[in-house]
This record gives structure tokens, C-alpha cells and sequence, in this order.
């Protein structure tokens, strides 16, 4: 299991580990995450380049999951 579960707050060494893959790969990965403000869907994470849908078992064997970030909404609150 991945030491930091959410794909949003993985570091570098965090994904290499997980994926067996080169620090390049893993910026590359941190670079279109940081294009987007942050993962919303593994499709997303499909965009970058040399992530197939076997990379995107590892990762989701590995423990990680896609946290969307959310804002606090008015639906929360009972009148």
C-alpha cells in the first residue's frame, strides 16, 4: 500500500516506487498534474504519455485513489 494514498499528494519518489518507473517518468506524471490543478478522474492520468491502463492498475493496486478536492457547499447546512 502506497505511504500517501491520494494521486493529488504522491511525490516523485512516491510514484516511482509504486511504479517501478524513472524520475523523468514520474515529473512527467507531477507535470500534468500540476497543468490541471490536480486530478479529478484517472482518465486524466491516462493523458500523460506512457501511462497505460496497466500503469493505471499498479497504481490502483498500489493503493492510490483520486481525491477531488472539494469546496464546502450550502448543502451541508440544515435550515
Amino acid at each position: 500500500m502506497a505511504d500517501i494514498d491520494d494521486i493529488n499528494k504522491a511525490n516523485a519518489a512516491e510514484l516511482q516506487r509504486a511504479l517501478q518507473v524513472s524520475e523523468e517518468r514520474a515529473q512527467m506524471i507531477l507535470a500534468r498534474r500540476e497543468e490541471l490543478g490536480g486530478f479529478s478522474s484517472w482518465e486524466e492520468i491516462q493523458q500523460v504519455t506512457g501511462i497505460s491502463d496497466a500503469t493505471m492498475e499498479i497504481l490502483k493496486d498500489a493503493g492510490f485513489h483520486v481525491v477531488v478536492a472539494s469546496t464546502p457547499s450550502r448543502s451541508g447546512k440544515h435550515a
